[in-house]
Parts: C-alpha cells; structure tokens; sequence
C-alpha cells in the first residue's frame, strides 16, 4: 500500500489536446453535431439513434441493446493503450436514446416492465443511476476523447438545454470539460446550408459551459477542426497567464493515482502487519479492527474482492498500531 505525507499534496496539472477530454455537444436537427464529430481524430461511433445515414465512410459498431454496449465499452477500456493505436475519440449519438436503452436493460434484469415498478412500486432509479455512472466512468476513465451528442430542448422558462433524463445528463454534464451549444444560421441566398454557430459559455437563451477560463466562447462556423483549435489556444493562453507548462495526458493520469487497490496484496500485508500485533499481545486491537470495518464476528479471510477499499482502510489503522509501538 502506497503512502503519504498529509502536508506534501500532489499539484494539479493540466493536460494539452484533446486527449482525455469529455465534450457535449448539442442542438437542433440537421446543424452538423454527428457529421463534425465523426471528423475528430480516429473517431469510433456508437449509434444509438441512426445518425449515419448520410455519412459514409465512419467506424461502428450496431448498437440494439444495452448489452451492446456494455460488451463494447469493456472491450475499449480492458486494454485501452492498445485500442488507442487505432481508436481516439469515442462518439456516443445521442444521450436521451442512450438513457433509453439503460432504462430498458435495468428494467429487464429486474424482470419488471418499467423502472418505476421496481422495488415493489418504489422504482429501480437508484439502479439505474447507478448502471449509467459505471458505464459512463469506465468509459471516460482511460484517455479517449468522448463526444456525448444530445438534443435540444427548452425548459418552462424557454431556455434552452441538452434533452435527456438528468440521471444521465448528470454524470454526463458534470464531466464534461465543454458543453457547446449549436445555433443554425439558416441558409444562404442560394438556399445553401450556412454552417451552424456554437456557443461555448452560457447566454441568456442557452446553456453552455467551459472549465477553460481562456476560451472563446463563440465560434462562427462549427466544425471539429475550429472547437479543436479553441480547445487548444485555451490552454495555451491559460499556460502564458498562469504560467505553468500543460503536460502530457499520460503525466496528467500519473497524478491523478491514488493508492494501488491490489488485493493479494493488501491480504499480505494485512496478514504479516496483524501477525506482528498477535506477537505483541495486541489481538484484541487487531479484532476490534476488522470487525469494525467489516462487520460482527467478521475475520480478513473472508473479505472479497469487492472489498479492496475496506482493507485498504483495515490495513491503514493496523499500520498506526505498529507505529504508536515504534514512537
């Protein structure tokens, strides 16, 4: 188990290019939302709605269930340095009909018809909310740009927002670097498509969002090209106001890792530690210990896998035993 000096933290970084980035993009019919994210870097397309009808030429896989999906996302992230030589930006179109298959698989595995009749009547929300932010986490967690594609609808007030459940907006919206907003521009005096605008911070009609300080915040023609290029001069700018060097996603993930979670390891260790405390007639401390952490009359050995965190915790306080003996 790795350690840590409470008085010396690790300093935030950020990371250059669109590695790693999680991107919302929303709007109206027709305005390029699938078209221009399917021209980002290496782009693999998950359609849960039929957006590819008129665009040839774009790496999928079907999706007509759930189970679809989840077989795909755990085949991206199993070895993910590996899929990243062919894949770098996942594409997931569109997040209400993406909510709509969830509800459907949770629904099902419950044997139930619908969410709400779950439970005996109090509903499988929690479920649900849960099956979604596990996907979702797997899915952002390894290093892919991850375009979420949404509709739009305005609320009771007229405002405008991405259109889904908030149960997975939520997790959708809350780790978005970017939600960018797409407003058309009619057509041209040829009756030609103008290229749709984005909106990339909020206005008084529409929802948008950046955590960059420095970027743009409108674009006038929206293409995958143009939001790269804001993305990046963003951070540029940030670099030269705040002076500090981006790094690398790869040095950026480093410095996100907590403690290795391994399992025969922390029973090894958990066991030479406790075994240690037994010859030092300390027994009592070390069952107090375990049976606060894993319950009543509960031993080490019989800890799961699942249970990894707990004896992360076990081992930590058995670790301050042994050094009120050494003070």
């Amino acid at each position: 188990m790795a350690t840590f000096d409470i008085m010396n933290p690790q300093i935030s970084t950020v990371a250059k290019g669109l590695e790693g980035k999680v991107i919302t993009v929303y709007g109206g019919n027709n305005l390029g939302k699938t078209k221009q994210a399917t021209r980002m870097k290496k782009p693999l397309y998950f359609p849960f709605e039929r957006g590819l009808n008129a665009i040839a030429g774009v790496p999928y896989f079907p999706i007509n269930s759930w189970a679809d999906f989840k077989k795909y996302n755990k085949a991206l992230t199993k070895d993910p340095a590996k899929v990243k030589e062919k894949y770098n930006t996942i594409i997931i179109d569109e997040v209400d009909a993406f909510a709509k298959y969830a509800t459907r698989y949770v629904a099902n595995q419950y044997g139930v018809d619908r969410i709400k009749d779950g439970n005996e009547g109090f509903g499988l929300w929690k479920e649900y909310e849960t099956e979604v932010w596990e996907e979702i986490n797997k899915l952002i967690g390894v290093g892919f740009t991850v375009i979420f594609i949404a509709h739009a609808q305005p609320n009771k007030e007229g405002k405008i927002f991405p259109k889904g459940d908030k149960r997975v907006l939520a997790p959708v919206i809350d780790n978005s670097d970017i939600v960018v907003y797409l407003e058309s521009n009619g057509v041209d005096e040829n009756n030609q498509v103008i290229k749709s605008s984005a909106w990339l911070a909020e206005t008084e009609n529409a929802f948008a969002r950046s955590r960059w300080d420095y970027i743009d915040t409108f674009i006038e023609e929206y293409t995958a090209e143009n939001l790269e290029q804001a993305i990046i001069t963003a951070i540029e700018r940030q670099e030269e106001e705040e002076g500090f060097a981006a790094v690398s996603f790869e040095d950026f993930q480093e410095s996100q890792q907590s403690e290795d979670l391994d399992y025969d390891s922390l029973m090894a260790q958990i066991t030479e530690i406790g075994t240690q405390l037994h010859e030092d007639d300390r027994a009592e401390e070390v069952t107090e210990i375990v049976e606060r952490n894993l319950g009543a009359g509960k031993k080490v050995g019989q800890a799961t896998k699942k249970q990894v965190e707990v004896l992360t915790v076990i081992l930590s306080e058995l670790q301050e035993l042994i050094e009120e003996d050494s003070e």
